[in-house]
């Protein structure tokens, strides 16, 4: 039986935006509605604190080879820091909207970042391009883990780059506005969530054609998808309810069997490293870990919404952010 049990905690002046591990597990990153960006070594001691951006942090987004770390804000701005000090290294992006998306390329060579409908991307060599094509706002950014493939969400569609081609291909059409992207662990399906509770995916069948698959059901926005890091298996929320999906890729199919526990709407989700649990918290402040066939092994109430969440790569810890600036770090560890 999995439990999780309280090693430290420490308050920040306002409700925590984003979470983020170092990807070596030795520092946790913290970003706040303030603008502010904290950073705690494993132990708790605080590393640093910086006036990242002027207004509240949106996405914290550490490079893959952990020297640097991106940030975006509400105050349009998207910089780089030295993820050891704090130090900002370069100004990437100053937009008149809200910089709200932030992604690393798997190789760490590619940083793409979101602001209203225009699309930036950083290569490897530190030049910054613009795209504004978008209909509409982006709601979501995604690279797939293997090649330079970036699919971006928007009004009525979702949209696929080859980066080094500003000709990106429409690649999922529909009514609605996408809210979110996620690609499984071999990037032959996406999946894309939408503000009118629907779920579509676009599978890549081996010797055919992309399927295309509509899923409905949701009771609100599919604001959160979270693809098992091993299995086809994806976890969506749209509502209080968490949905499982099973994919067939070779069948181009999808089942779905709903998990209820939630009283109040799901804000966060993520499996864990090694896909054992999924751990999903709501506005309520209920924490709930889902074993693989899909019951509750461990729950606790914290009171406050929860706001943030982010696993040690280790799979060992789990960060928790709320609503009141409160960040909780719990060790995850198996009870007889």
């Amino acid at each position: 039986m999995s439990t999780a049990e309280l090693e430290w905690a420490d308050t920040l002046g306002e409700s925590l935006a984003a979470l983020a591990w170092r990807p070596a597990g030795d520092i946790l990153y913290a970003g706040s509605a303030d603008g502010s960006l904290n950073a705690y070594q494993h132990d708790g001691d605080w590393l640093f604190s910086t006036q990242a951006h002027e207004k509240g942090v949106t996405r914290v987004c550490p490079k893959p080879d952990g020297k640097y770390l991106a940030t975006a804000g509400e105050d349009g701005r998207v910089g780089l820091v030295d993820a050891r000090t704090g130090e900002t290294v370069e100004t990437l992006v100053r937009d008149d909207l809200w910089a709200e998306h932030l992604a690393w390329s798997a190789d760490g060579n590619v940083l793409a970042g979101a602001a209203g409908h225009r699309i930036y991307v950083r290569n490897g060599t530190g030049k910054t391009d613009e795209w504004d094509g978008h209909p509409g706002s982006i709601g979501a950014l995604a690279w797939a883990r293997q090649g330079m493939r970036l699919a971006s969400a928007a009004n009525k569609g979702v949209y696929l780059w080859n980066i080094g081609s500003w000709d990106p291909v429409r690649v999922l059409s529909f009514p609605g506005a996408a809210v979110s992207l996620a690609w499984n662990a071999r990037g032959t399906v996406l999946a894309a969530g939408t503000q009118d509770g629907y779920l579509y995916m676009r599978v890549q069948m081996r010797g055919s054609k992309p399927k295309l698959l509509t899923m409905s059901g949701h009771l609100g926005k599919v604001g959160l998808l979270q693809w098992h890091p091993q299995r086809e298996r994806l976890a969506t929320c749209g509502g209080n309810d968490v949905v499982i999906w099973d994919v067939d890729v070779k069948k181009g199919q999808g089942k779905a069997f709903p998990l209820r526990r939630h009283d109040r709407t799901v804000t966060v989700l993520a499996y864990s490293p090694d896909g054992c649990l999924l751990v999903s918290g709501d506005r309520a402040g209920r924490l709930c870990f889902w074993d693989g066939r899909g019951e509750v092994v461990w729950e606790m109430e914290l009171g406050p919404e929860i706001t943030a969440l982010a696993w040690q790569p280790a799979g060992n810890h789990l960060a928790i952010g709320t609503v009141d600036g409160l960040i909780r770090l719990f060790s995850v560890v198996e009870k007889p």
